[in-house]
Formats: C-alpha cells, structure tokens, sequence
C-alpha cells in the first residue's frame, strides 16, 4: 500500500512515572507494527528465506508475543509451530508449493484470502464489502496496491493497512499529539470490528480444516486472528492510557 505532533502522555495516579508509562506504551505501539507487518507478509506471497529466518528467532518470538498478554501461552505455541514449520528446511520449497495451493491455484483456493467471499450471500469477490473496504483505505489516503483490478479486501492488504496505521500511531506518540494518537487508533479499532474481525476468524478455521499441509499456514492463520482479537482489547488499553 502506498502513503501524519502536541503533548506526551500522562500516568494515571498510581505511582507510575510518566517517563516508564511512556516506554511502555511505545513498545506496545512498536509490537502492533512489527506483528501487524509479519502478519501481512505471510499472506501477501511466497515465502522466502527472509521470512523464516525471522519467524525462527526467539528474541522476535518474545517481542511479538508480549502484546498478546493474557493470551500469550497461545501466541507463544502458535508461533512456536511456525517456527518449527520454518527451521524444518527441506521446507521452502514445499512451503512456497503450499502458498501456491491455498491462495494461487490453478484449483479454487480452498481458503479464498478475501472478505468479500466470507461476508457475502453469493461467496463472491469484488462485493459490496469490497467497496467499504476502499473507502475506508480512501479516508486514510491510502489505495490498495492492485487497485482497481484486483480486491481491495485481501487478507494481507487489511493487514497491511493495519500496520501503516499503526506506523502512523507510534510517529504521533513519538511527537507526543495525542489527538492524533487517538484519533488513528479509533480508525484502527473501527476497520478490526466493522472488517478483520467479522471474518478472520472463520478464515483461520477454515485454514485449519485443509488437509495435507504443514503447520505454517494453520497457525499463521490461527494467530492473525489471535492478534486482531488482543488487538482490538489493546486499543481500549491504550486509550486508557493516552
């Protein structure tokens, strides 16, 4: 996808120094970027050496699943299992040859990676959810980076609207606007509950009932909608404290 000052934040009376309150806050900003992007390049295309290089180190591991919290048991075996889908190399090939059977072709995808086909009556693309899709990147100043041949609503494009947004959150806090910190979360918490979340739970699901495949897709799947969900309760976390 293509292509925004103010006060810091302040502690709640607790006893808690503003300048901790802040680092606080900036790693978790910090963790929705870098999990949001990871999610979005999963989807987007093959894999790539890059890729499981990253998904297989432990320090990522810890960072990544530190903004799931509560849930961080699942977050930690879910990335656990592509970690082991990734070091099991023989396996680039093969899990290039996966992507290509669940999001390629030349069959249907068994999984379509696009909302429009979980949310509408007929299962089909380019539907009116499509549209409010594009609107919602349009009110950003965004545009999909296959528009307008392509489906706005891709798994990866979503996602990877979510971590611009999110890249746009951390610069706000880091000029200390926090209107503007709130403002783009509101948007954030708005496309997760009127788009992500009404169908990427079903997505991971359905992706976990495919047979003969590896683990790496599954659990991908699994904790993308892991991570909208915590994300959306994080949100509400971060409000509270901006």
């Amino acid at each position: 996808m293509a292509n925004d000052k103010g006060s810091p934040c302040c502690a709640p009376d607790t006893g808690e120094s503003v300048s901790t309150l802040d680092s606080d806050v900036r790693i978790l900003l910090a963790n929705r970027v870098f999990l949001y992007h990871c999610l979005s390049r999963a989807f987007v295309f093959e894999p790539d050496g890059t890729l499981l290089d990253a998904v297989s180190d432990n320090v990522v591991l810890k960072e990544a699943c530190s903004l799931l919290d509560g849930d961080g048991d699942c977050g930690v075996e879910l990335w656990g299992l592509i970690s082991d889908a990734a070091r099991a190399r023989g396996t680039l090939d093969e899990l290039c040859g996966e992507y290509t059977r669940l999001f390629i072709g030349p069959n249907t995808p068994p999984v379509p990676p696009w909302e429009s086909v979980f949310v509408s009556k007929e299962g089909l693309l380019f539907q009116e959810s499509t549209l409010a899709v594009r609107e919602a990147y349009r009110s950003q100043g965004f545009r999909a980076a296959g528009y307008p041949h392509e489906p706005d609503d891709h798994l990866a494009t979503e996602l990877s609207f979510m971590a611009a947004l999110s890249e746009r959150t951390v610069q706000a806090f880091e000029e200390g606007d926090v209107d503007r910190c709130k403002e783009l979360l509101s948007s954030q918490a708005d496309f997760l509950q009127s788009h992500l979340l009404v169908w990427i739970r079903e997505f991971s699901d359905r992706m976990n009932e495919v047979d003969g495949i590896s683990s790496f897709y599954p659990s991908f799947a699994s904790l993308a909608a892991l991570v909208c969900e915590r994300d959306a309760e994080v949100i509400g976390e971060l409000f509270a404290e901006l």
